[in-house]
C-alpha cells in the first residue's frame, strides 16, 4: 500500500518527552482538522502512537483538535483528516491510492499534511477482521498515527527521501500499520535532528505559512 507522496471544539494534548539524553526537546504542535466523521478513540490513539514514534528524534509532539483559540507552542503543522475517520458502521473496502501526503513548494516541504482516512480504514479493516484483541477504532488510530508520523518525518526533516525500513519507508502493509512496533531508524531520527539544528530560514517561513493558513485571508 502506498504510504506517501510529497507534492507541490475541544483540545486534545499529547506530549512525548525527548529520548535523546542531554538534548533539549523541540516542541511541534499539530493542529488536526477533520473534514468528516471521526472517532475520538482513534484520534487519541493516533496522537499517542505518533508521539511515541517521534520522541526518539527529540521531538515533543503536541496536539490540538480543531482550530486553536490562541497561539500554539513551538513549530506548527496543519493536519487535515480527509474523509470518514472511524470504524463504526459498514466495513470499509480496501482502496488504492496514498494513505497520506505532504506538500512541497520551491524545494521546501510545507507544514501541511493530509491523511486519507478512507484508504486507511480500508487497510485496517482486513487487519481488524483477522482477530485483533483491540477495538477497530484503536487499530485505526494506531494506523493513522503511523501514517502521520511518516508525514511529519517529511515535514520536520524537510526531506522527500524514504527509507528501506521503519516508519520512513514508502509503503506499509496492513499488518505493519496495525501490529507490533514501528519505529524511526536511528539514521532517520538523525535526519530530523540535523534539520532542526540547521533548518534556519526555511523552517521559520514554513511555520509562518501554517500560522497564516489558520488565521485565514486578511480582511
Amino acid at each position: 500500500m502506498t504510504l506517501n507522496f510529497v507534492r507541490s471544539a475541544f483540545a486534545l494534548i499529547f506530549c512525548a518527552a525527548s529520548a535523546l539524553a542531554g538534548q533539549p526537546s523541540t516542541p511541534v504542535t499539530a493542529v488536526v482538522l477533520p473534514d468528516g466523521r471521526y472517532s475520538q478513540a482513534a484520534i487519541r490513539e493516533m496522537g499517542r502512537e505518533a508521539a511515541h514514534i517521534l520522541k526518539k528524534s527529540g521531538v515533543s509532539l503536541l496536539w490540538h483538535l480543531g482550530m486553536p483559540a490562541q497561539g500554539v507552542n513551538g513549530r506548527l503543522v496543519v493536519v487535515n483528516l480527509v474523509g470518514r475517520c472511524d470504524m463504526d458502521g459498514p466495513p470499509a473496502l480496501p482502496m488504492s491510492g496514498p494513505l497520506g501526503w505532504s506538500h512541497e513548494a520551491d524545494g521546501v516541504i510545507l507544514p501541511f499534511s493530509d491523511l486519507a482516512c478512507e484508504n486507511i480504514r480500508g487497510a485496517v479493516n482486513g487487519a481488524a477482521l483477522a482477530g485483533h484483541q483491540y477495538p477497530g477504532n484503536v487499530l485505526l488510530g494506531r494506523a493513522m498515527g503511523r501514517v502521520l508520523a511518516h508525514e511529519l518525518y517529511h515535514v520536520i526533516a524537510n526531506s522527500t527521501e524514504h527509507s528501506g525500513q521503519g516508519i520512513a519507508q514508502p509503503r506499509l502493509s496492513a499488518r505493519e500499520l496495525t501490529s507490533g512496533q514501528l519505529e524511526l531508524r536511528p539514521s532517520d531520527a538523525a535526519t530530523i535532528q540535523n534539520y532542526l539544528r540547521h533548518g534556519g530560514v526555511s523552517a521559520r517561513v514554513s511555520e509562518y505559512d501554517a500560522q497564516a493558513a489558520l488565521r485565514g485571508p486578511a480582511q
